[in-house]
């Protein structure tokens, strides 16, 4: 493992309460499988997978502010629920805790909660991970299964969001804004660059 990778593992094991950090491991194992099936960086992957959620548990009303402040669009979803904004607030902080890092690290830890059409090849691999690392208990083996034999990242992308937007709908809640503009661009033949 790189020591990219060693140094920020330190860092969100400090971070993260041990359940938390634990599902981050778990989102690092699937990321890198799935980053290896399909030819992407493996060891960006990790660095990526271990650090999406480093900021869970930050996020608080001046949030939204923050993020706008760096550079970041906010949502209207995330405006209402700062949570959401963790991945942002990963992404603003991503440099300092480890010296400069790609762009589309930035981009993919960023946008691994509501998905974004512009999130990479990257940001699909850890939506995917975090979605459906094997401890997530909402999901039995089967249908791991099922989502992991899809021949692309796109169709994965697609079938989790098919499997969210049902949920969704039996709690009478409705998808956010970008989320549904990343389902149309996929259903209209869109690619992870």
């Amino acid at each position: 493992m790189s020591t990219a990778y060693t140094e920020l593992n330190r860092f969100v094991k400090e971070k993260l309460p041990e359940k938390r950090y634990i599902h981050s491991l778990g989102v690092v194992e699937m990321s890198m499988e799935l980053a290896s099936r399909f030819s992407l960086p493996v060891s960006d992957s990790a660095c990526i997978g271990i650090f999406h959620d480093a900021y869970r548990y930050d996020c608080g009303s001046g949030t939204p502010s923050f993020c706008r402040a760096h550079g970041i669009e906010v949502f209207p979803e995330e405006e209402k629920e700062p949570m959401l904004l963790h991945g942002a607030l990963a992404a603003v902080h991503f440099d300092e805790v480890q010296g400069p890092v790609p762009h589309s690290w930035k981009v993919a830890v960023r946008h691994h909660t509501l998905g974004h059409k512009d999130m990479g090849a990257l940001g699909a691999v850890v939506y995917i991970a975090d979605y459906a690392e094997k401890g997530r208990k909402h999901l039995d083996d089967e249908e791991r299964s099922r989502i992991l034999s899809l021949p692309t990242l796109e169709a994965m992308v697609m079938h989790i969001m098919d499997m969210q937007r049902a949920y969704f709908e039996s709690k009478g809640m409705k998808e956010a804004g970008v989320s549904e503009e990343l389902y149309s661009f996929l259903e209209n033949g869109g690619r992870f660059a």
